[in-house]
């Protein structure tokens, strides 16, 4: 991003002063003038605000979701709204009950031990071998296109 002054003030020299390159020992002089130097973005056509640019996708998001609204049947939108209400319910319960059982000193560092050798025998397991390591590549980059919808 190219940044522009708005103002740009040439100052006179004054008397007695001499440029030095300052260090801790050399004192600062009282007298000194304070420049005040505001920088702002060109404006251009390729920078756009980022506010705009959210509410854009923003935009763009809500017309996919009425566009797939508007596209289902209407028998099948009350099962869509009932599962969506579900997958809300169950983010509560499972966010609950996770909280209830971290506050148990025990279980929280026994499940952390868990999952740290977990964590350890897979990445033994299947990056020491190359072999092994292929077809874990070749199953996340599967996985990636058919999340993303690339063949």
């Amino acid at each position: 991003m190219m940044l522009k002054a708005s103002s740009v003030t040439a100052l006179p020299a004054r008397k007695g002063v001499r440029a030095v390159a300052r260090s801790a020992a050399v004192p600062v002089p009282v007298n000194k003038r304070a420049v005040l130097v505001r920088a702002e973005p060109e404006s251009s056509t390729s920078a756009e605000d980022p506010s705009a640019k959210l509410q854009k996708q923003a935009e763009e998001v809500l017309k996919t979701v009425q566009g797939k609204w508007e596209s289902t049947d209407d028998s099948e939108k009350p099962a869509a709204i009932a599962i969506i209400v579900g997958v809300i319910v169950a983010q509560i319960a499972i966010g609950a009950t996770i909280d209830a059982v971290d506050k148990i000193p025990i279980v929280n560092k026994g499940l952390q031990l868990i999952g740290v050798a977990v964590t350890g025998l897979f990445t033994y397991r299947y990056f020491t071998d190359p072999a092994e390591r292929e077809s874990v590549k070749k199953s996340v980059d599967a996985f990636v296109k058919s999340v993303t919808g690339e063949k």
